[in-house]
């Protein structure tokens, strides 16, 4: 599998959680959607064009999102592993969007761990606030 260095390099969910994943990640459903919700605002926010337009009630919500994101880094593309990790832990683990950046570790651990495949590294102990600030921007954005 390819490695992921820029946003553009994020897979769609079907990529990421295919047949052979756990059994709960592999029928379309919340994380899958989820997933796509939260790479589409990663999408959007570095201007790609492979950004959806955006549709629908929650499009103040998202755009929100995508403004919170924007100010993470003026080169998001070289955060891409962290914000890689961020949208698993939102998607997958869904946390309460109130936890802070030690409650996140174990959670943080478990998307290293499904994300392997992918060249994602362990983020430094200065990018951990990297992955949390965009939990906290992706989260309201998740389907329930």
């Amino acid at each position: 599998m390819p490695a992921i260095t820029r946003i553009d390099d994020i897979p769609p969910s079907h990529t990421i959680f295919t047949l052979d994943s756990h059994p709960d990640l592999q029928q379309p459903g919340a994380v899958h959607h989820g997933w796509n919700t939260g790479r589409q605002l990663l999408l959007h926010a570095v201007d790609s064009p492979l950004a959806k337009p955006m549709t629908g009630q929650d499009q103040p919500l998202r755009q929100q999102a995508i403004t919170q994101l924007r100010t993470l880094s003026p080169y998001l593309h070289d955060v891409a592993g962290p914000l890689t990790l961020a949208l698993h832990v939102s998607a997958v683990q869904q946390p309460s969007p109130d936890m802070d950046t030690l409650s996140l570790a174990p959670l943080i651990g478990e998307a290293l761990a499904d994300l392997g495949d992918w060249e994602i590294c362990a983020p430094l102990p200065e990018q951990l606030e990297l992955i949390t600030r965009p939990v906290h921007a992706l989260q309201p954005c998740m389907p329930d």
